[in-house]
């Protein structure tokens, strides 16, 4: 009797060790009230819809249309004085050149190309209704932006500035400075950080309900790098010391530490099980564990005020070679993946 107690019991613990469902959650992990209410809502999401999620969660690249013009408007046409930067008379070769090298035609017709891709996403999908409002936001103020780019460009086409000795372009130049502040202080990224958490979330919880414990223990460990990476990207760095600011980190790097002693933990034939490349998911784990190790030296040196601190030990995985793992020896399964993390 005693022999058949144990050999059950023995059955149960087995099962239990292999149960997706008990592995131990890390801070990063867990959803919020709000983002279990969405989340409930992905679950019949076709796959083809899930991948406008991540075209979606990138919406920065509008803000790649302007970079360009941007960065040439400000070296021909503003001077850096104290802290504040103000209109600054160009030469005629810099006049000349910027019109004829960055025209805005051809950013307003692509703009208008990625506007219609995303109102036609948003419309075909009743999840991402959501973020109707926040993305007609960004296109008043885009539109905003275009329509007084051409008239800067319009201005100098027309060699006006010759008649009035640049009265009108300091009058452009501060509409112009205006209309790009008022961006900063909308900042449409921060109304998408929700849904590129929410999307990784729901794909880590897919992993363990099927259990996939060894996909699963990888894509944790890349979604607490991601957080890791914008968390310290995002924050000037007058306010690296901000004890709230450290709290998160100190958070995060707890998550990491346990995130790789789980992966650590899993056998080679499970591995193997799902499909996945063992050399390459031994690796990453190597080098995962390496980068934590580093990562809590910054940020102790950091919590000590220690001004002298080398900020590269706070960054996660500057080798892409790790970054960009194929883990599974099926294409496709790569390539899925990449809907979360590119």
């Amino acid at each position: 009797m005693k022999k058949i107690f144990l050999l059950i019991l023995t059955i149960i613990l087995i099962f239990s060790c292999n149960n997706g469902s008990n592995l131990k959650e890390t801070q990063s992990d867990k959803m919020t009230k709000e983002e279990k209410i969405k989340f409930e809502k992905f679950q019949n999401m076709p796959l083809n819809e899930l991948r406008t999620l991540s075209s979606l969660k990138d919406v920065r690249q509008f803000e790649d249309l302007f970079f360009e013009y941007e960065l040439r408007y400000d070296m021909y046409f503003r001077i850096k004085k104290g802290k504040k930067e103000e209109f600054f008379i160009p030469s005629e070769m810099n006049i000349r050149e910027f019109v004829a090298k960055y025209p805005v035609n051809p950013i307003e017709k692509e703009y208008l190309k990625t506007k219609k891709y995303f109102k036609n996403m948003i419309q075909n999908n009743s999840v991402l209704k959501d973020f109707e409002k926040p993305l007609n936001e960004y296109f008043e103020y885009a539109e905003k932006k275009i329509s007084k780019m051409k008239e800067i460009e319009n201005y100098y086409k027309s060699n006006e500035y010759k008649k009035d000795n640049f009265q009108k372009g300091r009058i452009l130049d501060k509409e112009y400075e205006e209309i790009c502040i008022s961006y900063d202080s909308y900042d449409i990224e921060s109304k998408f950080q929700n849904l590129e958490s929410l999307s990784a979330k729901y794909l880590l919880n897919n992993l363990k309900t099927s259990g996939q414990i060894a996909a699963y223990n990888i894509y944790r460990i890349k979604f607490i790098i991601s957080l890791i990476n914008k968390k310290f990207y995002d924050i000037d760095f007058a306010d690296e010391k901000n004890d709230n600011f450290l709290n998160q980190l100190e958070i995060l790097g707890k998550d990491f530490k346990l995130a790789i002693s789980q992966a650590e933990k899993v056998k080679n034939s499970e591995i193997e099980k799902e499909k996945m490349d063992v050399e390459k998911y031994r690796t990453y784990v190597k080098e995962a564990k390496k980068s934590v190790k580093k990562f809590c030296k910054g940020l102790k040196k950091l919590k000590k005020k220690n001004s002298n601190s080398d900020d590269d030990e706070l960054v996660i995985f500057e080798n892409e070679k790790y970054n960009d793992l194929q883990f599974y020896q099926d294409n496709e399964k790569n390539e899925k993946m990449k809907v979360f993390y590119q």
